[in-house]
């Protein structure tokens, strides 16, 4: 059996950085330490227990039993103080990156107080994220080499809603610095926490893979350094 390939172990560092801030900083709730498998020879993997239950999400059925399927099976990367689901998958082909999933779900509900009072009651951080109104909704970057169409199928994609169709193209794949990044500065940034100054610094950056036609569309742009 072949080594893994460098980048896949980088990706895989990446993510156990990014998972022990998380629990260090009171946001994550439960975890699967992410494992690096082969799938082939050459093919690695960079995924997590619970997985294989990610076709869950593709099925045609309500979004709260998609929610509730893959929270009991624990098929998430991080699960968040609110009930958010992370999943983070990267495959590999030697050191060429060939596809990633990198999936938010919001819980469907906030937590019963009768569940849990002492958190509502006692702690802060808990509370201030979820007294927010907030409309849950999905959200994926997708990332295949082999799927993509120019426009039609971008590369590199953000799909909102789990909605057929949207494809919003994105200028490069995202590390799962930029993907933690992303889900935390737009959803869990209060008035008195910031999740994200203290993350882990990139360790890699993905070369860009936009076509020029998808550059004259609206797009999101992966930065190529910190900010």
């Amino acid at each position: 059996m072949m080594k893994p390939p460098k980048k896949a172990e980088t990706i895989k560092r990446d993510l156990e950085g990014l998972l022990t801030s998380l629990i260090e900083r009171g946001i994550a709730d439960d975890q699967n330490f992410p494992v690096l498998r082969p799938a082939s020879n050459n093919v690695w993997e960079v995924t997590f227990a619970g997985a294989e239950h990610v076709s869950i999400a593709m099925g045609d059925i309500d979004y709260a039993a998609i929610y509730k399927e893959l929270s009991e099976k624990r098929s998430y990367t991080a699960k968040l103080i609110d009930g958010g689901l992370l999943q983070l998958m990267y495959r590999f082909e030697d050191e060429r990156l060939v596809r990633h999933r990198l999936a938010y779900y919001p819980s469907p509900e906030l937590r019963p107080f009768q569940e849990d009072p002492e958190s509502y009651l006692h702690d802060e951080l808990f509370l201030d994220i979820v007294s927010r109104h907030i409309v849950p909704f999905p959200l994926r970057f997708d990332f295949d080499e082999t799927a993509a169409r120019d426009v039609v199928h971008p590369m590199c994609h953000l799909t909102l809603g789990d909605v057929k169709g949207c494809r919003i193209p994105v200028s490069a794949p995202l590390t799962p610095r930029w993907f933690v990044d992303f889900v935390l500065r737009n959803f869990y940034l209060t008035d008195r926490y910031d999740f994200v100054s203290k993350l882990p610094n990139h360790r890699l950056y993905f070369n860009p893979t936009i076509t020029a036609n998808e550059r004259r569309l609206i797009h999101m742009v992966v930065p190529m350094e910190a900010c």
